[in-house]
């Protein structure tokens, strides 16, 4: 057991974006009772851990948020911007965990660590984090796939990284932000094992080793772009330019920002990125992005591959399950026995409840995890775990299904054929009265002991709200677990671009339906789309039951703001949709059809 000999292993707590070193900050072993619980650096180091936290570069040090959190000092240097922090320019500024700079920002800070305290083991080194945090414990794990040391630093210790535990990550950035909604890249097979996932589970820019090419950049998450955005400028400062020490060149985020709020056209015939776009797109995919550094390759090829639980959450609209998806197949693809594992459940940022039993259930997963890998990861044959979504109840470890990849927790599938045809105008869904309360951030936090779930008492849409159809009535129980999909026949009249927001809901007989998931897809006609055919929106996902006797509605719009970015209208086409059908991966061993 680690901790226990002359030496200790080190761990390594990464923040949130718009947070400080104090998040995982606490005086006692229970924390929040939820995410930190038992996940916090009193925990790790009651049980042999040296803990290593820190604010990251560019951002303010604000204090101990709340009254678990201990009062340990800001550690600004007087020329930081107050009340300190890391927010120092020119260089003490936010860049979105570049590769190049926040990546190499933490190796160095757990070196000099290392280096003040003897008895750490070199050999034994961990991250986690949440959110930015998440990210970053991804990128981290492929730094160590990538060279035989993960912090080789001159005059400074040399370490090893065995373990990271991302937290509602994002893997591929470009898309998390800005998702298209397009299949991910070729389905690559488990060595010796034919391939057992979908392209649906790993959506992406493009596929490993492109630099995020390859399918068309994809709608704006509106409310979170902009939130983030808020955040960061209030708890922090921006890069906007700077030309190193990143190594792709300078990174204007403001002006980035103000290309996407600008909207389509995005690309030219060919199909040729706008330049700004183009620049963006490649360094958030390649400079941010676990899911396209070559260090995986290279790291199988080695024989190192860090061990990774990887958490993300089905009702989580900012970094859905497929970030963690994605990753998880792709590097099963390399080697089937990766030691890589993911959890999921109704956790992470808004929407999703974060019940304490879930978390707690989750951390204590985790928590083996990371002791059985610790002082060295092994191959195994690790698997995904997953817990139901619900809007009243507790949750618990008993809760839990395992498969040996996502695709595997469900057993059938549900399939409903909606009636009738539908003409979306790019205004579609404008005037949708439920489009702001089903937003993860204009509707509002959802806590676990409130409401829980988003509703809606709306049966039918009126023209301008676009497409709006309820299924009949379910003969039998039906669970939801996986992604799942809406498809129609489209035909699109002239234009540039189109958007495709699709919303599935709960209706119970009284109905007051609750939403269940949600995904969108982006059309682009100057190189990506044909201007007819069948298209297929993947869904974020989930782990819900639907009882017997409910109904299932699915609403389809070009439309849902503030959720994402409308299409510009004098560039946009009009959608015209049949044969729209919604499948969904479901626990029942059987195949059920509704029309």
């Amino acid at each position: 057991m680690p901790g226990t000999g002359d030496t200790h292993p080190l761990i390594v707590l990464l923040h949130g974006f718009g947070n400080d070193k104090h998040e995982w900050e606490s005086t006692s072993d229970v924390a929040d009772g939820a995410d930190k619980y038992h996940w916090n650096n009193h925990w790790f180091a009651r049980h042999g851990y040296y803990v290593l936290t820190y604010t990251a570069r560019g951002f303010r040090d604000n204090g101990p948020r709340a009254s678990y959190q201990p009062s340990t000092p800001a550690g600004a240097a007087p020329t930081c911007l107050p009340p300190g922090g890391s927010a120092c320019p020119p260089t003490g500024t936010i860049r979105v965990k570049n590769k190049d700079v926040e990546i190499r920002d933490t190796q160095w800070l757990a070196a000099l660590t290392a280096l003040a305290y003897p008895d750490i083991n070199r050999n034994q080194v961990a991250v986690s984090g949440g959110s930015y945090g998440g990210g970053e414990s991804w990128l981290q794990a492929a730094a160590q796939a990538g060279s035989e040391y993960w912090s080789d630093l001159p005059g400074l210790p040399r370490l090893r990284l065995q373990v990271a535990v991302p937290k509602y990550p994002w893997t591929d950035l470009a898309y998390a932000l800005m998702p298209n909604g397009h299949p991910g890249g070729p389905s690559l097979a488990p060595v010796g094992e034919p391939y057992q996932g979908s392209d649906l589970y790993s959506s992406s820019q493009g596929a490993p080793d492109t630099l995020g090419i390859g399918n068309p950049i994809g709608v704006a998450k509106t409310s979170y772009v902009g939130g983030l955005y808020s955040l960061g400028t209030t708890n922090g400062v921006f890069d906007e330019g700077s030309p190193s020490p990143q190594s792709n060149g300078p990174e204007p985020f403001t002006a980035w920002l103000a290309r996407v709020d600008a909207g389509e056209p995005y690309t030219a015939p060919g199909p040729v990125d706008d330049p700004m776009m183009g620049q963006l797109r490649t360094a958030f995919s390649g400079w941010h992005s676990a899911y396209y550094q070559p260090g995986w390759r290279i790291g199988r090829d080695a024989g190192r591959m860090p061990a990774i639980f990887s958490v993300s959450g089905w009702t989580d609209d900012l970094f859905p399950p497929v970030e963690s998806f994605r990753m998880f197949t792709y590097l099963k693809s390399l080697d089937r026995d990766w030691p890589v594992a993911v959890a999921v459940g109704d956790v992470g940022h808004s929407r999703a409840q974060n019940p304490p039993g879930a978390w707690q259930a989750i951390n204590e997963q985790a928590w083996r995890f990371l002791q059985a890998n610790i002082a060295g990861s092994r191959p195994a044959r690790t698997s995904v775990t997953s817990y139901p979504t619900r809007c009243a109840g507790a949750t618990t470890a008993a809760d839990a299904i395992t498969a040996p990849n996502p695709v595997g927790l469900a057993n059938g599938k549900l399939t409903v054929d909606y009636k009738g045809s539908v003409s979306l105008a790019p205004i579609s869904g404008a005037t949708d009265p439920d489009a702001a309360v089903t937003d993860a951030v204009a509707g509002g936090n959802i806590t676990p002991t409130g409401a829980g779930c988003r509703t809606s008492t709306r049966l039918i849409a009126s023209p301008a709200d676009g497409y709006t159809a309820v299924s009949p009535p379910l003969p039998t129980e039906q669970t939801l677990v996986g992604i799942g999909h809406v498809q129609a026949r489209y035909a699109a009249t002239p234009g540039a671009t189109a958007v495709l927001a699709a919303r599935v809901w709960d209706v119970p007989p009284d109905g007051a339906a609750v939403l269940v998931s949600r995904g969108v897809y982006r059309f682009d006609f100057t190189g990506y789309d044909a201007r007819s055919g069948m298209v297929q929106v993947p869904l974020y996902g989930n782990h819900w039951t639907f009882p017997t006797g409910h109904r299932i509605r699915l609403d389809l719009a070009q439309v849902d703001q503030p959720t994402y970015r409308p299409p510009n209208t004098a560039v946009a086409a009009t959608l015209d949709l049949s044969a729209t059908r919604l499948e969904l991966p479901v626990r029942q061993v059987s195949n059920t059809s509704l029309r």
